[in-house]
């Protein structure tokens, strides 16, 4: 057949018309993600009892995860993808695809069974022997929350700010009422209801006339064959009116005043009652948290998604954000374990990830794991140690040549010798015997560098030593600078930092969509299933033994459930 000339456009081309010509006769991603969902045991799949038969569910995970592996993860955006995709026709068989809401419902179900779904991935990468078992790391990454940090307000702001707009509030039922014929035969609370009842009514149809409005703008410089319709101003009154019956009596000439009046309550009173929702959640957060201690005037909450938190990230400054964690075994960078936290500390996020790792993979004794600056506490250390976990942590070193890392420890003789080569010994302990203190007063006294050293009022320094944690953490520091932590910490960038590389470029994921911290978490799962996923992938595209396992059990549900 001769080439296709762009000089021809109507010259006839033929095509393969049939999908398994397109599909079946080489490894295709669609192809095994038919093998994946059949390899699944969802509780979900489980048919309804009752209502109209459901599109067959393995099918529509099976399009599902097809498109999130093409990076679509909105339901309108995964129904768009499966009506231009081959691959998610082939796996449709010719059913049509469902409505975006009913994707909806099915991407909600397998969030819902998020770590039921990790687990079950893990252990197929498990039996494909992508999980080498002996070197893993941990690492986290700050992803925006879905919602701006222009929307969040401190505990004093926001106490402030609810006082006036409830003062603002009272002055504007006030400016309304020589408009109300009977406000004084009604008593104030009666009047007040009545006022806030249709003032939520008039700012209702203004909010609808200004979204049409919006629209036709946007058809009127869009589409050229738009032709704009008459304003009827009539229609609009009438339409007020109806809704608020108080307007029927107000002079012409006030309407427009009365209408704003109605409409600035509205609008005063949707946002007072935000600011004392999130002012609440605020304080039973804290409560839950801190019990009966003071909330602190700067502590902040968002109005738009009350568990995320303001966090500071490494390329967009601050952001509003949530804190995920990975656990990542290093033969194939596959994710062993996850944690979302608001809070944006990574050393809190260390032992929570590890136990989730460990209710899915058993226990991690013997490994080697490493991890960056971020995570390096004594707590960190000791949690480690107790789980058998040959644990190496990079750690941060303080640019002072007088901090405390610069003062060394002798165990033997319980000293510390200070920069300037001076003995600081032992003076006193405190707080139960779990601190001690370190000083040389007459070797301070006589230093010229000591205005540096210290900005104690007496020109003593003293170093405080907790006699267990800053044990642990000079060993770990020790453990680090070995031969072998240097090799193993070495190696921390290629193996966790891909990770987060992968799911933001070949997911887009910039930015979360859900709200909320149980949203966050599961969502977070959900990528880091997808990641596996690609690694098993890999597997299928690179090995013949494999594919020939997947075609052989490869099944189309090509009828409802």
């Amino acid at each position: 057949m001769a080439q296709r000339s762009p000089d021809a456009p109507n010259q006839v081309v033929f095509f393969q018309e049939l999908l398994q010509e397109k599909i079946e006769h080489k490894p295709h991603a669609a192809r095994f993600f038919s093998y994946l969902v059949d390899e699944l045991d969802l509780i979900f799949y489980a048919p309804l009892s009752m209502g109209a038969p459901p599109y067959t569910r393995r099918t529509l995970t099976a399009v599902i995860l097809y498109a999130m592996y093409h990076g679509h993860y909105a339901a309108q955006k995964i129904c768009k993808f499966a009506e231009d995709s081959i691959g998610a026709q082939w796996l449709l068989s010719g059913m049509g695809m469902p409505g975006y809401k009913t994707v909806e419902r099915t991407i909600d179900a397998l969030l819902n069974e998020a770590d039921r779904f990790l687990s079950q991935i893990i252990g197929i990468c498990e039996g494909l022997a992508l999980i080498g078992r002996q070197r893993m790391y941990i690492d986290g990454t700050k992803v925006q929350a879905n919602a701006s940090k222009h929307k969040a307000m401190s505990y004093e702001h926001l106490i402030n700010k609810i006082n006036r707009q409830t003062n603002e509030l009272e002055a504007l039922f006030e400016s309304i009422k020589p408009y109300i014929d009977e406000a004084e035969q009604i008593s104030e609370e009666e009047l007040k209801a009545c006022i806030h009842e249709q003032a939520q009514r008039v700012h209702h149809i203004l909010r609808q006339q200004h979204q049409q409005e919006l629209r036709d703008k946007e058809q009127q410089v869009f589409n050229l064959d738009y032709e704009e319709a008459e304003k009827s101003q009539g229609l609009e009154e009438e339409t007020l009116k109806t809704s608020s019956p108080l307007l029927n009596d107000v002079p012409t000439e006030s309407f427009e005043q009365t209408v704003d009046l109605l409409n600035n309550i509205a609008f005063t009173h949707n946002r007072l009652h935000t600011m004392e929702q999130a002012k609440t959640t605020l304080e039973q957060k804290w409560k839950a948290e801190h019990g009966n201690q003071k909330i602190p005037e700067g502590k902040q909450i968002n109005f738009t998604d009350t568990d995320s938190s303001i966090m500071v990230t490494k390329h967009h400054g601050v952001q509003q954000c949530y804190n995920h964690f990975a656990w990542v075994d290093d033969k194939a960078h596959i994710i062993l374990g996850t944690h979302t936290s608001n809070n944006a500390s990574d050393q809190l996020g260390l032992q929570p990830t590890l136990e989730h790792a460990e209710n899915i993979c058993g226990s991690l004794a013997g490994v080697q794991a490493g991890a960056d600056a971020g995570f390096f506490s004594a707590h960190n250390i000791a949690v480690m140690q107790d789980k058998g976990i040959d644990f190496y942590g990079s750690y941060a070193v303080a640019k002072s040549p007088f901090a405390k890392d610069k003062f060394v420890y002798d165990t033997q003789a319980d000293t510390y010798t200070c920069p300037e080569g001076h003995t600081l010994t032992r003076q006193k302990t405190k707080k139960s015997g779990r601190i001690d203190e370190y000083s040389n007063q007459e070797a301070c006294l006589a230093c010229p560098l000591s205005a540096q050293c210290t900005k104690a009022q007496d020109g003593i320094r003293k170093i405080d030593r907790d006699m267990e944690h800053d044990r642990l953490r000079e060993e770990a520091k020790e453990k680090a600078n070995t031969e072998q932590g240097k090799e193993i910490l070495s190696q921390r960038k290629s193996v966790p930092e891909p990770v987060w590389g992968n799911i933001q470029v070949q997911d887009g994921w910039k930015q979360m969509h859900g709200r909320g911290m149980d949203n966050a978490s599961r969502e977070f799962k959900l990528h880091c299933v997808m990641h596996n996923i690609r690694k098993i992938l890999k597997v299928y595209f690179n090995s013949v033994s494999y594919q020939e396992t997947v075609h052989e059990k490869e099944h189309l549900f090509q009828d409802t459930a």
